[in-house]
């Protein structure tokens, strides 16, 4: 698990992925939600971010979390959370950063949130990678180890899996 110590209000955060039970229940994670409707090459929908709990190490809630997209990835805008304050900005590579702050009180350690977002999906289809980072008073976790499959020096899923989503092509009417 990779964990730090906050040092003011710099620090970055986020949380999101499709996550499979690592068999460690104590593990926070954040889980993609397409709402049933698939992410489409070039297309816009819905998505939701899903944080189940807040940093284990700690046991506190969340304060923050930053989601960083590559430059395939297009139009991202968050939807209104009451208690939560969001911002998108350009990186320096052409991706983007989507950050959620806390505007109160940490999240409550047992209590999930949602974060939905609509999406401009990238242009051609593929497996495209969302790291995540979630940020608590004293611990920072990121969700950013590629997954793949069990080897006898790594379980499947890792600790802190990579989310991804999977763009499907679209469907060429004739």
């Amino acid at each position: 698990m990779l964990t730090g110590k906050i040092y003011g209000k710099s620090v970055l955060a986020a949380a999101l992925i499709v996550f499979a039970g690592s068999g460690l229940s104590a593990n926070a994670h954040a889980i993609i939600e397409l709402n049933g409707v698939d992410a489409v090459a070039g297309k816009r929908s819905d998505m939701t971010m899903e944080i189940q709990h807040g940093c284990t190490g700690s046991g506190t809630g969340t304060i923050q979390v930053i989601a960083y997209v590559g430059k395939p990835w297009g139009k991202i805008t968050p939807k209104e959370v009451d208690g939560w304050k969001s911002k998108v900005k350009r990186t320096a590579k052409g991706g983007q950063q989507i950050t959620w702050d806390n505007l109160g009180a940490p999240q409550p350690f047992n209590q999930p949130f949602f974060l939905p977002m609509n999406i401009s999906w990238p242009k051609k289809k593929g497996t495209y990678s969302m790291k995540v980072t979630q940020v608590c008073p004293d611990e920072v976790m990121v969700w950013g180890t590629p997954d793949g499959p069990a080897t006898a020096n790594k379980p499947s899923p890792p600790l802190t899996p990579l989310p991804q989503v999977q763009v499907v092509e679209k469907v060429k009417v004739s």
